[in-house]
């Protein structure tokens, strides 16, 4: 009889892996956690199964969020001591969360406790379409395993400056290990679209020019007050305000990860996520991890160097270090690589620069003799870090407008440009011209060398310019007035007209009322004198 293990793997064989997208911040308080809780209900909604595995060094911070009280997490499951059936517990919309997953972050899985776990991973691979790991805001060797092992990683940021600078960190330290994977920038919290894509671009900007790589948008979730509304009741804002500004940003982020990243058939599933993670680490025997605390790292190696015994303590290793360098024939690449790795310890240990370090930046900048273009670079990136990390441009107005009137000394046409983009710039941001046409064509007109003639172009050119806006030849209010009284009196003209006609047919009718009346008083006299009968009036008239 098969067990129930390898007919779970007998059902994954007909379906497509699930996909494994790992969510990262730089920095606490960008909302991480909020939005892998709130897109997970937004992708359930969309019909899909996810699974939430919650690595994150809060105390089952996801499950809290979504009003979830799990009693178990996968560290008593890798451990054997329960299911994760027992330990996975489930939103009434179907989302699941995995706690404990942090636990992995402290020391190197045991053997049989790594044997373990890949067996409960294969058995929930199988049950679920897409897996999120919440993972924690820190900056840790472990954190940039957990990231580089995936294929999809979303980097969180917002328009804090601390918030893009940590990210900035955390994407110089994958850049640093090759990260191969897709990563893809979500702007969180922000004020609308086009302060998210700004933010974006700021944060793409600075990327592209120091770490020459470039970086994806992953897409943005706006600013909402339902989403601490939905945290304190421990509830989605899908589920508290489904048609609320962030819901509509989470099922567009959803739907374009189905789209994008639900469509590769090629993604690694979970099991091949966890193995290369934990084949990222070396594995301790179950006895000695057991009484092991700490892990010691392997010394530093460095290339075609030889290595000595280990120095005694209190003994002078920086000049002796400084000692073996000078006298040793090393490669450029690989004293390049353990510069750069010194003076990131030293920060590490101290949270600082070496003091010498602005000296050396100054002497490097004379020594490579960089040509123009590559300064301009530069001084850009400069600029763009200042204003990342401080919300505000380098540069004073002023100094800009300074700058600007310096570069286009001597070329009219490209300080004529500079103005009219200015200008552009101002109607766009507030709906009016920067300065009053009128004022400025009375100015003109009142200068000593305005003479008639141009007087006389500058009317035609109005009254062509009224013709083509207003579709009719231009009339001062003399001419609108004067016409009017031309108007008024050809109808009055017509009214007189008119009236003579209708008094002449007047007189027509008193003319032939009068000659009826003559006739009859004759023939009313003619029978009184002869005493002749009576003949009528129509009778008379024929």
């Amino acid at each position: 009889m098969e067990s129930p293990v390898s007919q779970l793997e007998d059902v994954n064989v007909l379906r497509k892996p699930p996909r494994v997208l790992v969510f990262a911040s730089g920095k606490s308080g960008v909302g991480k956690s909020s939005l892998v809780a709130n897109l997970a209900a937004a992708m359930a909604a969309r019909g899909a199964a996810v699974c939430i595995i919650d690595a994150d060094t809060g105390l089952s911070n996801t499950a809290t969020l979504l009003g979830l009280r799990p009693a178990f997490g996968l560290e008593q499951a890798a451990g054997g001591g329960k299911t994760l059936a027992e330990a996975i517990v489930k939103t009434h919309e179907g989302v699941a969360v995995l706690p404990g997953a942090q636990s992995l972050l402290a020391t190197p899985v045991p053997a049989d406790q790594r044997a373990n776990l890949e067996r409960s991973v294969r058995e929930l691979e199988g049950q679920y379409d897409y897996f999120f790991i919440d993972l924690p805001a820190v900056l840790t060797d472990k954190v940039l395993q957990f990231v580089e092992a995936a294929k999809y990683a979303f980097l969180l940021v917002s328009a804090d400056p601390a918030a893009l600078t940590d990210g900035f960190s955390l994407l110089k330290s994958l850049n640093g290990r090759s990260y191969r994977g897709s990563l893809r920038v979500v702007v969180n919290q922000a004020a609308d679209y086009p302060a998210a894509t700004e933010t974006y671009r700021r944060f793409a900007a600075v990327s592209e020019k120091c770490l020459k790589q470039k970086v994806e948008y992953g897409g943005f979730v706006v600013r909402d007050e339902n989403v601490p509304k939905a945290v304190a009741l421990q509830m989605t804002v899908i589920d508290l305000a489904a048609n609320s500004p962030a819901s509509r940003c989470l099922f567009s982020l959803a739907d374009n990860i189905v789209k994008h990243i639900g469509s590769d058939r090629e993604a690694p599933g979970l099991a091949d996520y966890w193995r290369r993670l934990l084949d990222a680490e070396p594995t301790l025997p179950a006895v000695e991890a057991a009484e092991t605390d700490v892990v010691a790292e392997p010394p530093f190696t460095f290339r075609g160097a030889a290595r000595g015994p280990s120095l005694p303590a209190g003994c002078d290793s920086p000049q002796r270090l400084l000692a073996d360098i000078k006298s040793q024939a090393l490669d450029q690449p690989a004293l390049e690589q353990f510069t750069g790795a010194f003076v990131e310890a030293y920060c590490e240990q101290f949270g600082t620069f070496p003091a010498a370090f602005k000296a050396l930046f100054y002497r490097w900048l004379e020594t490579e003799n960089y040509a123009a273009p590559r300064l301009l670079e530069l001084a850009a990136t400069l600029d763009a870090l200042y204003a990342m990390r401080h919300q505000t441009p380098m540069y004073s107005l002023s100094e800009a407008v300074a700058r600007l009137v310096a570069q286009v000394q001597g070329q009219p046409e490209q300080h004529r440009d500079a103005i009219e983009q200015l200008r552009a710039a101002y109607r766009q941001a507030y709906q009016r011209d920067v300065f009053d046409a009128e004022q400025a064509l009375l100015a003109g007109i009142g200068s000593d060398d305005f003479s008639e003639q141009r007087f006389e172009e500058l009317l035609q050119n109005l009254r062509d310019a009224f013709q083509v806006r207003f579709k009719r030849p231009y009339q001062s209010q003399h001419e609108l007035l004067l016409n009017s009284t031309v108007e008024a009196l050809n109808t009055m003209a017509v009214d007189q007209q008119n009236l003579q006609e209708e008094i002449a047919m007047l007189m027509h009718g008193v003319q032939l009322l009068g000659s009826r009346r003559e006739k009859l008083l004759a023939a009313i006299k003619t029978v009184q004198d002869n005493a002749l009968p009576f003949v009528s009036p129509a009778q008379l008239d024929r």
